[in-house]
Formats: structure tokens, sequence, C-alpha cells
């Protein structure tokens, strides 16, 4: 792909000012037809869900048996079973932040694994060179042009389906910029310009005359994508009546993608990140800022799953977070930035109702710069293992330049 074709891509999105911020590149609705009528229901679907703002492993599956934790955080701990401020049982070990009860029938049913002490090897707790970290893949480097899962869907090859990588957001994420074609929308439902028909026509005009093909048609191809995905969703089926979404902002945005999987539009990566993670203070056991964060995040994970249906067997969701937070909790009943955290690898077929990974020990010899939980399982090692068992991609050095994959931790 050419310098000239890409710039005149990203002045195009710019000029037409959708209210959305949907990218529809190399938007080609015959192909979009096609997903939608003749994709076949067993195709594979991989979620990744980012948790902006470095969410508190320790807190969200607690090692409650375990007396240095509890002596760490006198006010924040969560307690044995049972007990107020107690944790859901998961091994006898590990337990689950009570806010997350919505996600023990997919522990249970095996269909939720958990890798615990995970994280990124470089020692930033800046959120924002952790999470350009965590989006390029390459930790350290701080010049990679595109994002890990962008690269991991080019060794598949191009694909002209514009919905064949979806990010629910505002903006274009990190991770998903490159070269392979993806659409972001805040609201699929809202996938529209600004100004309706009238910008339409207006920026299939700007263009229409353009001596470069690909810019001529941007006008025209984004507009019939934008009518096909409004299409879609008119077709799509009703959310189950076992999906329990809460009316918040990431519940609309986990319905609109699973309304995407189920009129096979040919999904195969679908991405949505949530903040409110960063809790300096009251963050509380089971009152305050985790809390809260944690009962709307469990609910809508757990009722994308329901929603589903049989279609959850063709779908991974995987979580992760930039770092995690400190060992012991500050002056203002919060903890400050950390290293080690979890991440949740759910539905398809996942080995769960299990936590991976090398658990490191809260002693202070095993913390990591003697105050956090140390990192023993890179990220990137996760998400190969779902990419390679999930989506088929095997070319681990075009997706994670530089990293050495050791062994699976065989959680599918």
């Amino acid at each position: 792909m050419g310098k000239l074709e890409r710039l005149s891509r990203r002045e195009f999105l710019r000029l037409s000012s959708m209210a959305t911020a949907g990218l529809a590149l190399y938007a080609m609705p015959s192909w979009l037809r096609a997903a939608a009528l003749n994709a076949s229901t067993k195709d594979k679907t991989l979620v990744v869900v980012f948790q902006r703002g470095a969410a508190d492993g320790l807190n969200i599956v607690a090692p409650f048996a375990d007396s240095l934790y509890q002596a760490a955080r006198p006010t924040i701990a969560l307690k044995e079973p049972g007990q107020t401020a107690g944790v859901l049982d998961l091994d006898g070990k590990f337990g689950l932040h009570p806010t997350l009860a919505p996600l023990m029938p997919l522990w249970n049913n095996r269909q939720m694994a958990i890798v615990h002490a995970v994280g990124s090897p470089d020692p930033s707790r800046s959120h924002f060179d952790a999470q350009d970290n965590m989006e390029t893949g390459t930790p350290g480097v701080n010049t990679t042009p595109d994002g890990w899962l962008n690269r991991a869907l080019a060794t598949k090859g191009k694909n002209s389906n514009p919905l064949s990588a979806v990010a629910l957001t505002a903006r274009l994420p990190r991770i998903l910029r490159g070269d392979y074609p993806v659409s972001a929308m805040e609201n699929a439902g809202g996938y529209d310009f600004s100004m309706g028909s009238m910008e339409a026509d207006t920026i299939s005009s700007l263009y229409g005359t353009s001596v470069d093909p690909t810019l001529a048609n941007a006008g025209k191809e984004t507009s019939d994508s934008v009518k096909l995905v409004e299409s879609l969703l008119k077709n799509a089926p009703a959310p189950s009546v076992d999906a329990n979404y809460s009316q918040s902002d990431l519940g609309r945005r986990f319905s609109d993608l699973a309304k995407l999987i189920k009129v096979n539009a040919g999904v195969k990566v679908g991405f949505l990140d949530v903040g409110g993670w960063d809790n300096h203070y009251e963050e509380g056991a089971i009152q305050g800022y985790l809390s809260y964060a944690l009962g709307d995040y469990g609910r809508n994970l757990a009722a994308f799953f329901a929603d589903l249906g049989d279609k959850a067997a063709d779908v991974v969701l995987v979580t992760m977070t930039e770092f995690g937070r400190t060992l012991n909790e500050n002056g203002a009943r919060g903890t400050d930035h950390g290293h080690g955290s979890i991440m949740f690898v759910m539905g398809g077929k996942v080995k769960g109702k299990k936590v991976y990974g090398k658990w490191p020990g809260l002693e202070p010899e095993n913390l990591y710069e003697q105050r956090d939980l140390q990192v023993t399982t890179d990220f990137r090692q996760v998400h190969l293992e779902v990419l390679q068992k999930h989506l088929g991609i095997n070319h681990h050095s075009d997706v994670f330049p530089g990293f050495d994959p050791g062994s699976n931790l065989e959680f599918i």
C-alpha cells in the first residue's frame, strides 16, 4: 500500500466528520453482502477487551488465603468466602470479587479461565507508554507504527469486508491500526454521517472526480457501507431474554457487537475498551470505585455470552490491562501503579475453571521492586495461544516481532 493511498484515506476520514468516527477502509459492499448472507455459522471470532487505567488484579482475583495479602491491605482486602466482603471461592486459594458473581456460571461451566501474574515485561508505570506497549506488542519499542492485532489479521491475507475487524470505540484504537481493513464505530446503530444524506452526497461529490481511483470511490463506498450496516442491524435479532445488559455505554457496545456476530457479518475480530480502573483512592473492598466498575463490567460480559447463545462456542474473549496495582494500599484507601495483573479468557474451547500462570508469591523478596506482583507470564504468550488455537494464526514473529514464545499455558 503506497504512502499516497494511506494519506488520502486519513484526509478523507477527517473531512467526512462521521458522527461515530466510523472507519470503513476499502469498503466493498459486495463482500459485506456475501459475508452477511453466506458466512458459515462456524466462523471463529476473537474479542479483545482492554481495561484502561490499570486494573487491580489482586482484588479482582484475590489470593484471599494469603496472610501477606490481608496484611498489606487492611481496609480494602477481600475476605474469605462467606464473610462480609468475602470472595467467591475459585479454588481455595484465589477468589473472585463478589461483584463479579454474574461470571460464576461461566466459571462453573468451564467456559472461563484466568491467567494471574501476567503483564508486560516493560517496567513503565506510565499509562500512555504501557498501553502503547500492550497495543503495539513491542514492549520498550516506541517506534512501532501498527498494532499487533492488525498484524495478526494481516497474516491471513487481505480481506475487503470492512466488518471483518470491528472496534466498538469512538476512535480507531492503536491495537488495530495498520494495513488490514478495520471499521470503528462507537455506536453501531448510529453508524452514519453526522449530517445525514446531505453530507454523504457532498463527500461523494468531492471525491467522485478524483484522478486517484481509490479516493474516487471512497465516498460512495463508505456511504454504501453505512447503509449496509444499517440494513444488517435492522434484521438483527433482539438480545436474548437471558442477556441482562446494563443501560451503560459498555452494555450497549457489547450488545452491538453481539448483533453483528449473530447476523453473520463476517466479524473475525471485535475490540472494546472500558476505563475506570485507575483507583488511587477509595478503591474499597465491596464499596468503592472498583466495585462499581466491576459490577457493570461483569454484568455485561455475562450478558454478551448469554446473548450469543450457541454462537458462544465460536467466540473467544480475552481481557487485558496495561499493568496492575501495588500490593500495599495507600493512605487514600486505594492502590498505585504496579506491575503484574490478570487476564480473563472466556468462551470457545477454553479449558476453564482454572487459574493459570506461575504464582510468584507475595513475600518481599518475590515482589517486583519490593512493591508489586511480579509478571511471570508475558501477555503476548496468552494472545499467541488464542491466535494459534482459535484463529489458526501461527506467524508469531510477524505478530510479535522479537518475542520468543515459551510453552503454551494450554488453556485452550
